[in-house]
């Protein structure tokens, strides 16, 4: 079983409504101390955190205890101008846990896997093209990752740059997601007890296929 907490800003949009016509630039800087705790807190205790919008996150939280979950998002709360409700959900894949939060809590959490891709050349595209089409590139392929999640039980989020971030439902699951793909890929996977190990060992298998020059996918 994954697990996944979801973060929900209650009544935010009524708030930023009370900031009159030049509210942007609040809104801008409340979301840069709110993306900034969410991972500070997150990570501490294992979990791999993102946002959805900036009034709603998600975090994988694979054997990661409830109270450390709760503490989590009472930290969130204290840089947020609104009250944060929060959610816990189990599935057998992490969009099934997300579509059971609130449903479904099970304590039983298998390993967690995360994938980290990063685009192949983005550098030269960037040079020849403008970072304006390097970030259109990434948008739509976030989008078909997603669309292929949808099937395979995965969730894909952009974390920069030319950089994609994947919760898959085991490591195997990667080659599903990315047969058929019309596009130069690195991807390293990690497993770990908790996802951010996950993660942190996915970037580290991310490094070694760059130092290689390598396209494809490696598992650590």
């Amino acid at each position: 079983m994954h697990r996944v907490a979801v973060m929900f800003l209650k009544n935010y949009r009524e708030w930023t409504e009370t900031l009159g016509p030049d509210r942007e630039a609040v809104i801008q800087k409340v979301q840069a101390k709110l993306h900034h705790r969410l991972w500070s807190v997150f990570t501490k205790v294992g979990a791999l955190p993102h946002h959805f919008r900036y009034d709603v996150a998600i975090a994988l939280v694979n054997n990661v205890g409830d109270r450390q979950i709760k503490r989590a998002v009472e930290k969130l709360a204290e840089v947020s101008p609104v009250e944060v409700e929060y959610c816990v959900g189990s599935g057998a894949t992490p969009y099934q846990a997300y579509k059971n939060c609130g449903l479904d809590n099970s304590n039983r959490a298998e390993d967690a896997s995360v994938a980290h891709v990063d685009v192949v050349n983005s550098t030269a595209l960037t040079r020849d093209n403008g970072p304006h089409y390097v970030y259109t590139q990434i948008v739509t392929l976030l989008e078909v990752l997603n669309a292929k999640c949808s099937e395979v039980g995965c969730m894909a989020f952009y974390l920069g740059g030319d950089n994609v971030m994947i919760y898959l439902p085991n490591a195997g699951s990667i080659y599903q997601l990315l047969d058929g793909l019309d596009a130069q890929l690195r991807v390293g996977v990690g497993v770990a007890q908790k996802p951010y190990a996950a993660f942190v060992k996915a970037t580290a298998a991310l490094d070694r296929l760059r130092v290689k020059n390598a396209v494809g996918v490696l598992i650590e």
